[in-house]
């Protein structure tokens, strides 16, 4: 029997009941597989819903730590931040601000901890290292503290990168001159100025930092760069005058400081330090008119070589008293140790040096012999210094011609 012949076996009724049950399947898979996807928009949604939510109180949450850490508040701001990654487990700049507050709160092992978990995550991460150097440095680790600042400096930042690099590198020169540590200080700052824009606020701040770090040869050439500027800021001008001090330059400091005092905002300064500059401006004004230079006239320059010649014998006399003095009281005390002869050397030396000089040569001896001048020039230097290192830091005039007697040719070098 052939296929046509089965197919044509179906009666009308058979037939119309084979559609109906096609429909009625049909319908059915229609509903469940609307029903699917009714469910599955559902499900969705909730999902989406819930996601927001966790992911708003993580936020609120988030920010209500980072309030609290900004008003000094650590305490509230870790309970926060824990509760914010209870929303957020896996959010890694709230771990690191909640290590951060463990920090602030003093809790400085658990912090500690905290962030070498996360180091041990991201060893390249900038905002880590640093947070480990500060700690490390709180807790007078020193080779910790510098190993770290180093990584941060050399690690990866979000955001601009060259400028955080700068921030920790001045951050690590600070910490260094806490530490007293002069010398690598300066290195670093040599990078820092390298690497520094052109903008005078950062150049500021980096010549201030080599102020500190007993470097005023290079203070000085960042507050000349700055005062090349047309806008003359003040806090260069008093920079420029301080540092020109420290290196003997005195008719340089003056110039700077007369015009640090006559800017229109010297005025706003705080009390001490326009204190600072009328001390420094008038000792710099002060040691000028006691050099003995060569562009005054050469009577002029022979008063005030005798005028120093006085001012030094009367120091060395005072000294070599105050040196015998000492030394009788150390005779009847045995708990006072007396100078040796061999401390006394360099001051025994500088007796037989003035007991060989003239009495007091004349004005007129000074100003025609240059010969006689710079002997007792060298003289007066040595007295000042000498006696310095015997007796201790003179006052008054003394402590200018001591100044003077440091580096006499850099006193009027420009």
């Amino acid at each position: 029997m052939s296929v046509s012949q089965l197919k044509s076996a179906l009666t009308p009724e058979e037939r119309l009941q084979k559609r109906q049950l096609i429909a009625r399947d049909t319908v059915a898979l229609l509903s469940l597989l609307a029903i699917t996807i009714v469910l599955f928009f559902l499900t969705w949604v909730l999902f989406r819903s819930f996601s927001n939510h966790r992911a708003e109180l993580a936020e609120r949450w988030r920010l209500r730590g980072e309030t609290a850490l900004r008003y000094g508040r650590p305490g509230p701001a870790i309970d926060a931040l824990r509760s914010a990654l209870l929303y957020a487990p896996s959010e890694r700049s709230i771990e690191i601000e909640l290590a951060q507050a463990l920090a602030n709160a003093g809790r400085l092992q658990e912090a500690t901890a905290y962030f070498n978990t996360l180091w041990e995550a991201e060893p390249g991460n900038g905002r880590i290292n640093v947070a480990l150097a500060r700690l490390a440095a709180q807790q007078a680790n020193e080779p910790g503290a510098l190993r770290y600042y180093q990584a941060a400096i050399d690690g990866t930042w979000e955001g601009d990168g060259a400028v955080r690099r700068r921030e920790v590198r001045l951050e690590m020169v600070k910490y260094l001159l806490d530490r007293q540590r002069f010398a690598p200080a300066r290195s670093e700052l040599l990078i820092a100025e390298g690497n520094a824009p052109d903008d005078p606020v950062i150049r500021l701040q980096i010549a201030q930092l080599f102020e500190a770090a007993h470097s005023p040869a290079n203070a000085l050439d960042i507050y000349r760069s700055i005062l090349q500027r047309r806008t003359q800021r003040l806090a260069a001008l008093e920079g420029a005058g301080r540092s020109a001090f420290a290196l003997g330059h005195y008719l340089v400091a003056k110039g700077y400081l007369e015009r640090a005092m006559n800017h229109p905002d010297a005025e706003k300064e705080p009390g001490a330090v326009r204190e600072q500059n009328r001390n420094l401006l008038r000792d710099s004004i002060h040691i000028l008119l006691l050099y003995p230079s060569d562009q005054v006239g050469g009577h002029a320059r022979a008063v005030r070589v005798l005028h120093a010649r006085n001012l030094a014998r009367a120091r060395f006399e005072s000294c070599s008293e105050a040196v015998l003095v000492a030394r009788q009281a150390a005779g009847k005390t045995a708990s006072v140790k007396s100078p040796t002869p061999a401390d006394l050397q360099p001051l025994t030396a500088l007796g037989v040096r003035w007991q060989q000089e003239p009495v007091r040569p004349t004005l007129e001896e000074l100003e025609r012999n240059s010969r006689l001048r710079e002997s007792e020039l060298q003289l007066i230097y040595d007295t000042e210094t000498t006696t310095a290192a015997q007796c201790g830091t003179p006052a008054g005039d003394d402590a200018l011609l001591l100044k003077i007697a440091q580096a006499p040719d850099l006193v009027e070098e420009q």
